[in-house]
This record gives C-alpha cells, structure tokens and sequence, in this order.
C-alpha cells in the first residue's frame, strides 16, 4: 500500500481521490507516522462486514466445528 504525507494529500486530494476510486488505497502519514489509511469504499465496506458481529460468530462457530472434525472438504460438497 502506497504511503502519502498530509502536506502531499493536501495539495493533491482531487488525483488521489480520483485514484483511490480506482482501486489504489494509501496509508496517510503524520511526521512519518502512519496515521489513517484511504481505500476503495468497496474495501472499506469489506472490511466492515467481515468484522461485522454475526460474520465473527460465523467464521468462530466454523473454525470450532473444523477443529471438533465436524466440516467437510469443499471437494465432498460438489
């Protein structure tokens, strides 16, 4: 992910909104220190529901169920 300090993103907000709609995300930095990041609202709509509370329960309900040996391959289900 590229990185962007403020000063730069200040004076160049129209190209790097323009960019990130198509697909680019950058990690925005204060005095060298990472301090936000800009991506695609798709990505960021991702990220929201995969840590959505009932998508947790879901993947933690799967995961033990793997480890009880109660899941089956996906090559079985087809």
């Amino acid at each position: 992910m590229a990185e962007i300090g403020i000063k730069e993103l200040k004076s160049g907000v129209s190209r790097v909104i323009e960019e990130v709609s198509g697909g680019r995300s950058y990690v925005v930095t204060k005095r060298g220190q990472a301090a936000a990041v800009i991506m695609p609202i798709e990505e960021a709509e991702d990220l929201v529901l995969a840590n959505a509370e009932e998508f947790v329960a879901m993947r933690r309900g799967a995961r033990e169920a793997y480890r009880k040996g109660r899941s089956r391959p996906l090559r079985e289900l087809s």
